[in-house]
């Protein structure tokens, strides 16, 4: 009986670590493959903004959140943020372009900018992709983007 019962036991070991293994290993492709895709919006992005301005980047980012949001994407919707960023690093400035942005980093108040911005271009203020892409512009506008050439 005890070696049934330590057979049960081993088996369940077994089981529990070969499940432990397996997840690690696709989370770790998965995580690889996020990474992967990131890297390739944000030079993307890079080279979008090249040919752009402020407000040539954050209208792509705006195209884009609305093309995955309409296809039901949300992961892509998602990394409008990635491509934004991007662009915004390597355009030139806008004239006036940062007049309404906020002038303080302050988490709140970006938020809440983000957030009615949404809301003026008719998009819900309360979808994170949406605040996000706006959230880069804020970014920019208060210096947070690093900048390339």
């Amino acid at each position: 009986m005890a070696t049934a019962k330590h057979f049960v036991i081993g088996c369940l070991i077994f089981l529990v670590v070969g499940g432990l293994i397996v997840v690690i290993a696709v989370g770790g492709i998965f995580f690889l493959g996020f990474n992967k895709y990131g890297d390739t919006l944000e030079a993307d992005g890079m080279e979008f903004g090249r040919k752009t301005d402020q407000q040539g980047c954050e209208h792509e980012g705006l195209r884009r959140y609305k093309s995955a949001r309409k296809a039901g994407n949300p992961i892509d919707a998602h990394a409008c943020l990635i491509f934004t960023n991007g662009c915004f690093q390597t355009c030139r400035p806008t004239s006036g372009f940062c007049r309404n942005a906020p002038t303080e980093d302050s988490f709140f108040g970006v938020r809440r900018w983000a957030q009615e911005c949404c809301h003026a271009e008719g998009l819900p203020s309360d979808d994170e992709a949406c605040v996000d892409v706006f959230t880069e512009t804020a970014d920019s506008c208060l210096g947070k983007t690093k900048h390339h050439d």
